[in-house]
């Protein structure tokens, strides 16, 4: 019923309405985007967004989403794979909240950070800043990174092999790294093919492991993936698009590589250290460990896409899909050889199901646009343990009145213990959470004349969750929090919009205006602070205006586009530690503000000479948030945050590059690039303790290679080439806050350091 009316009012409009203009031909030079579900010029989209095309990963080496802020300045990559956009994202590593930047994959949305995989086999990345949720999928109320692979091609055999080799010389034993990918596409018959493509990357872990090595130390990283794409193009109306795909993550690096960078007075590290011969410092890529680290994710995935063109140009559209992971982890949380935490295990099962309808009408036709309904149901199970004896020695723990490992005699009298802990102090908690997700949405387009485009779009959405949350029934002397066991459950409605208004100049100049809501659902808080408390987080809105204007001069030898912005995020979800409990607990600040303005410069003066820049102008802020916590030495332990800019998010980013490609002899050409990215100076803490400030950093790479008439390609490059330091994260030292001191500890990443490499590959 909802298809057939919208077909009638489409067919009624067009009896009243003049004939529209034809659609003009799309370029084969011009940058295509699908920022809003379907292809179009980049030119004329009114969303800000970002494109990075496959070739362009390829040329810059970057090999995962969280290297793709050296090519979008707008995006900034945080710990436990959480992004922000325009310096808005999910302050939070718990797995009971959902990002505020979405991640989607060939048009379904990974839910989970943990579903994203490295880049292989893509067509283009698209970063698409302020709130996306209208068309896609959950949430993104901060923004979307929208990720889409190569499709089979029909009638056409043939494939391409790469291999990468990476070179870090100022990492711990001068660290190597392979990534070899690969794709095959296979014709079927006439009207369908199948494509396959592979990943496997082992790269050497980067920081230098002084532990005893016991247990299992997978401080590297090694990751495989397979991706099957099969395409039915059974007529010019109708299409079956097929994905399944499967990965497998061995190993902590690039994810959990933390070492000790300030220690401050009173600090109970000290001998732990000494014992390791590890310094504290900007520099110190040493971490010590006499327990386990390792990090195995196994990733599956399959996904169903059936469209059909009616007479009239509907185009009608199911995406069913599924996504799940299984993680079994264990970190020595106090980096040291002593056994401070030696336990921080957690093993997860996440498991998504979605299905989204839509109906398209013609891009070309006055009234266009698209509406569907979605559904989307997940189910999350964690069991989590931190644990550790604080280093006091076997002696001293095992006996009264700590009672770790000791043997328990009921009712007996000191010094004979009564209980037998665990461990000197920790904390454990097992979730099992629900969520359900009932969407109708609709964007549209109207013509009012030949230059004035007016846009507006709602989406209404039903959230339910539950979890069932058991925390703290192991037994320790000092427990991290309060015992729980409880089911607590919330449901919200709400109603999300846009409207503006687009008007062309001509083909080569446009001005847009949107105002919009966005919305983030709910989440529980999984640590519990109270026994009767409630531990619902709310949702999360975010009021938008954007004002943009996209522009090419110059016969397209310069492009110039520009935005504005201004956003109000309501109930900003948020995590932090709270001194009182020794927990980290997750809640809604009052309001973040974030405002500002991006612009992107593409020049192409001469033949083969491509010269652009992408520069990010931001200012985010609480403008209220009572409860934020403080840091151990502030005298306090909570206070307002009004005022203080957002962690991770500078004034200034900018990224310029600078590419030329001219014939060497025949059927050989060469190419060379170079590339700045610049960020200025951020606090990577909310409470802008002094040791999380972080100066502001340029960071270099290059390039330069040849491409051959028979497909051979081979390329050398240099990231981060001046060998700039910079962490993924600074944060305040757990073990310590808990004592009262404020000492520091940092992440680094695979960006962190310098890496050389080569690059040779072969299309056939």
């Amino acid at each position: 019923m909802f298809t057939s009316a919208l077909a009638i009012s489409t067919s009624a409009f067009a009896q009243d309405a003049p004939a529209p203009a034809p659609e003009p031909e799309i370029d084969a030079t011009e940058i295509i985007v699908t920022a809003q579900r379907r292809p179009e010029r980049l030119q004329t989209v009114p969303v800000s967004v970002t494109p990075v095309s496959g070739n362009s990963l390829r040329d810059k080496a970057l090999s995962n989403l969280t290297q793709l802020q050296l090519a979008a300045p707008s995006l900034a990559a945080g710990g436990d794979g959480n992004f922000s956009v325009r310096g808005v994202g999910t302050l939070s590593f718990s797995q009971s909240l959902e990002s505020s930047v979405a991640l989607a994959v060939d048009e379904v949305n990974l839910t989970n950070a943990g579903l994203a995989v490295d880049f292989y086999d893509i067509a283009q990345v698209e970063v698409l800043n302020g709130p996306q949720g209208l068309l896609f999928g959950k949430n993104a109320s901060a923004g979307l990174l929208n990720v889409t692979t190569n499709r089979p091609k029909i009638g056409v055999f043939g494939g391409t092999i790469e291999v990468e080799g990476d070179y870090r010389p100022t990492a711990a034993d001068r660290s190597t790294g392979v990534i070899t990918r690969g794709s095959l596409n296979i014709p079927l018959t006439g009207t369908s093919a199948l494509r396959i493509s592979g990943l496997y990357s082992d790269q050497d872990p980067i920081m230098d492991y002084q532990g005893s090595h016991a247990g299992t130390a997978q401080l590297g990283a090694r990751r495989a993936a397979l991706r099957g794409r099969y395409l039915w193009q059974a007529s010019d109306k109708f299409s079956l698009n097929a994905i399944v795909d499967y990965s497998e993550d061995r190993g902590v690096g690039g994810f959990f590589d933390t070492t000790f960078r300030e220690l401050g007075a009173g600090t109970t590290q000290t001998g732990a250290l000494a014992g390791d011969g590890i310094t504290a410092g900007p520099e110190n890529i040493e971490i010590g460990g006499d327990a386990p680290y390792y990090r195995n994710v196994r990733r599956t995935g399959a996904q169903l896409k059936l469209s059909y063109v009616l007479e009239n140009g509907l185009e009608i559209s199911d995406i069913i899909a599924f996504k799940g992971l299984k993680r079994n982890q264990q970190l020595d949380t106090d980096y040291t050889g002593l056994n401070g935490a030696n336990v921080n295990h957690n093993t997860t099962s996440y498991g998504q199901y979605s299905n989204e309808l839509r109906v398209a009408l013609p891009s070309g036709d006055r009234l266009s646009g698209q509406a569907g309904i979605y559904l989307f149901h997940s189910d999350l199970a964690t069991d989590a343990q931190i644990a550790g004896n604080n280093y006091l020695p076997p002696f001293v723990y095992s006996g009264f009145p700590f009672c770790v490992g000791a043997t328990a005699v009921p009712g007996a009298f000191p010094p004979t213990c009564s209980v037998s802990n665990e461990a000197f102090l920790g904390n454990d908690h097992k979730v099992d959470q629900v969520a359900d997700a009932l969407a109708v949405f609709g964007q549209f387009t109207y013509k009012a004349t030949e230059k004035l485009q007016l846009i507006a779009g709602a989406r209404f959405t039903n959230d339910k969750i539950a979890i069932d949350l058991v925390q703290n029934q192991h037994k320790y002397f000092v427990t991290l929090g309060i015992p729980y066991a409880g089911s607590q459950s919330y449901s919200v409605d709400n109603l999300s919009w846009k409207v503006g208004a687009q008007y062309n100049f001509n083909r080569q100049a446009m001005t847009y205006l949107t105002v919009g809501q966005g919305y983030k659902g709910p989440g529980f808080n999984d640590n519990a602070v109270s026994p009767t408390g409630s531990l619902v987080v709310r949702p999360e809105i975010n009021d938008t205006v954007e004002a943009g204007v996209k522009s090419t001069w110059f016969n397209r030898k310069l492009t110039f586009n520009a935005s504005v912005f201004s956003q109000k995020f309501s109930d900003y979800q948020v995590q932090s530690l709270d001194l009182t409990t020794s927990s980290f607990i997750t809640q809604n600040a009052a309001v973040v503000k974030s405002q500002g303005a991006e612009v992107t410069l593409i020049g192409k003066p001469i033949e083969g000479l491509t010269l652009s820049a992408n520069l990010s102008f931001l200012d985010a802020k609480f403008e209220d948030f009572p409860g934020a916590q403080c840091y151990p030495t502030q005298g306090c332990l909570t206070f307002n945050a009004k005022g203080l800019t957002l962690p991770g998010s500078p004034k200034f980013a900018s990224t310029t590059e600078a590419s030329y490609t001219f014939a060497l002899r025949d059927g050989i050409d060469a190419f060379v690039g170079a590339s700045l990215y610049h960020r200025d100076a951020v606090y990577y803490s909310i409470f802008q303790a002094p040791g999380t400030y972080y100066g502001a950093v340029d960071i270099v790479g290059l390039n330069a290679g040849i491409d051959t008439a028979k497909g051979w390609r081979l390329a050398i490059f240099c990231k981060n080439c001046t060998d700039v330091r910079m962490p993924v994260v600074i944060a305040v030292d757990n073990a310590d806050a808990f004592a009262g001191v404020t000492s520091y500890t940092q992440n680094f990443g695979y960006n962190s350091f310098r890496t050389v490499g080569v690059q040779i590959s072969r299309d056939f």
